[in-house]
C-alpha cells in the first residue's frame, strides 16, 4: 500500500464510515436507458479496473490489498409509482443512505451503485467509492469506461478492447518503493523545514471549533461567468493556471482575515506521470503542503504570482508522503490533518453532460461530502465555478458566505487588471 492508503485505512479504523473517505457521485440519466446494459457495463468496468476488485485485509496488524473482492450487488429502486411531490425527498434519503453506509474493508467490495428509476426516461445513478480505491481523477476514467461499454452492450456491438488489467498493482508497488526512497534520502525533512511553525491553524471569524460530524456544505463563489473568463485571461497573462491563481488569492485572503504570518494549505495531487497512468482508476494521490507568505499589498498580480510559485514549490515534493512530512515535524496533536486545518483542491471530475446514443448523462453537484479540514477551496478544472467547503457544525454559515464574497471580490479585481484580448 502507498502511504496515502495506509493513512486512509487507519482513519477508517478510528471512524468507520464517517472518516471522510467515502467518495459519492450522482449522475442524472435522461433518455431511454437500457438498465441491463448499464449493469453489464459496470461488470465490464470491474474487469478492466483492478481497483474495483480490491479489498483490504489485515495481516499481523498491517493492511494489505487483495484483488479478489466480490462484485457488489446491483441495487435498483423504482420510484415511478411514487407521487411526484415526494420523489425528491426519497431520492435524497436513498443517496444519503447509499453514501454513508460503512464498507467492510476486508470482506466487501469497496464501491457500490444504486440505479433509481424516476420516470420512463429519467434515472438517477448513485455511485459510492471508498477513497482506498479511487480519487477525483478516477471519476472521469470510470465514466469513460462505463459509457463506452454501455454503448456496445446497448447496441449489441463488439466490446472495447481490454487494456492491461494489472497496471494499477504495478503502479502501487513502484509508488511505495519511491516513497520509501524519498523518506530514506531525507526529503521529508526538507518539506518539514518549510513548515517549521506547523501545525498551522487558521483562526477565522465564525469558526466555532472541532465538529463531531464533519458533513460538509458548499458555498459557491458569487462570480459571474464573464468575470471567470476575464480571470482566466489574467492568469494566462501571469503565466499561471486558474488553480494556481485562486490558491494565491485564497492564501492572501486567509492571511488577511486570520492576521497570521502565512497560510498553509493541504492539497491532494493526482500522481499520474508514469506512462499509461492517466487511464488508471485507483487511489493515485498524495497530499502536498502549499505555503504562502503574506503579501504586503492586495495587488492581484502579486497574489497570482505568489500562488504559482507556492504551488510549483509544493509539486517538487509529490514523491514525499504527507504522513512522513507530519512525522518529521514532530509530535502534532490533531484528530484530522496534522499539518493544517485548511485545504485546497482542483476537482477534475466530469461536470459536462455526455451523450451516448439517445441517452444523456449529467453529473450532479457534489453532496454528502465529509471534510477533514475546517475549510477548503474546491476549484473546478472544467467550467466556470469554485466553492468553499466547510463542515456545517463547525461554522457560522454567514461567515463562510462572507469569505466567499471577499474571495469573489479579489477574483474580480484580478480579472479587471487586464485589458480584453
Amino acid at each position: 500500500m502507498t502511504a496515502t492508503q495506509q493513512g486512509i485505512w487507519l482513519a477508517e479504523q478510528l471512524s468507520p464510515g464517517v472518516s471522510g473517505y467515502h467518495d459519492t457521485a450522482v449522475l442524472r440519466i435522461d433518455g431511454p436507458l437500457d438498465a441491463e446494459a448499464l449493469r453489464l457495463a459496470f461488470g465490464d468496468a470491474r474487469a478492466v479496473h483492478e481497483a474495483m476488485r480490491c479489498r483490504v485485509i489485515e495481516v499481523d496488524g498491517e493492511p494489505q490489498q487483495s484483488f479478489d473482492a466480490p462484485a457488489p450487488e446491483w441495487a435498483y429502486t423504482n420510484l415511478g409509482p411514487v407521487a411526484a411531490q415526494t420523489r425528491a425527498a426519497r431520492i435524497e434519503r436513498l443517496t444519503a443512505l447509499t453514501a454513508t453506509e460503512p464498507f467492510d474493508l476486508e470482506s466487501d467490495p469497496l464501491w457500490r451503485a444504486r440505479l433509481i428509476r424516476v420516470g420512463s426516461d429519467e434515472h438517477m445513478l448513485i455511485l459510492v467509492f471508498h477513497h482506498l480505491i479511487s480519487d477525483g481523477w478516477s471519476h472521469g476514467v470510470l465514466l469513460q469506461t462505463v459509457l463506452s461499454h454501455y454503448a456496445a452492450r446497448a447496441q449489441h456491438t463488439t466490446l472495447p478492447p481490454t487494456a492491461d488489467t494489472t497496471a494499477y498493482r504495478r503502479w502501487l508497488l513502484a509508488r511505495a518503493a519511491g516513497e520509501q526512497a524519498s523518506v530514506d534520502s531525507g526529503r521529508a525533512r526538507e518539506v518539514a523545514a518549510l513548515l517549521s511553525e506547523a501545525p498551522y491553524r487558521a483562526a477565522l471569524p465564525g469558526l466555532k471549533g472541532p465538529a463531531n460530524d464533519r458533513l460538509a456544505a458548499a458555498v459557491k463563489l458569487p462570480v459571474p461567468d464573464a468575470t471567470w473568463t476575464s480571470f482566466d485571461r489574467a492568469c494566462r497573462r501571469a503565466g499561471t493556471t486558474r488553480y494556481m491563481g485562486l490558491t494565491g488569492l485564497f492564501g492572501h485572503l486567509l492571511s488577511q482575515t486570520s492576521r497570521s504570518g502565512r497560510a498553509v494549505l493541504a492539497s491532494p495531487v493526482a500522481i499520474r506521470d508514469a506512462p499509461g497512468s492517466a487511464h488508471l482508476m485507483g487511489c493515485l494521490i498524495n497530499v502536498v503542503p502549499i505555503v504562502l507568505a503574506p503579501l504586503p499589498t492586495a495587488d492581484p498580480a502579486a497574489a497570482l504570482a505568489a500562488g504559482r510559485e507556492a504551488v510549483l514549490t509544493a509539486l517538487r515534493y509529490t514523491d514525499v508522503p504527507y504522513r512522513d512530512v507530519a512525522r518529521a515535524l514532530g509530535p502534532l496533536t490533531t484528530s484530522n490533518d496534522p499539518v493544517t486545518n485548511i485545504g485546497v483542491e482542483e476537482f477534475n471530475a466530469p461536470q459536462e453532460p455526455v451523450r451516448v446514443g439517445d441517452v444523456v448523462v449529467r453529473p450532479m453537484p457534489r453532496g454528502h461530502v465529509r471534510l477533514r479540514h475546517d475549510l477548503a477551496l474546491s476549484v473546478a478544472r472544467g467550467g466556470a465555478s469554485a466553492q468553499l467547503l466547510h463542515p456545517v457544525q463547525a461554522w457560522d454559515v454567514n461567515e463562510v458566505q462572507s469569505l466567499a464574497q471577499n474571495l469573489a471580490e479579489l477574483i474580480s479585481k484580478a480579472a479587471a487588471s487586464v485589458t480584453p484580448e
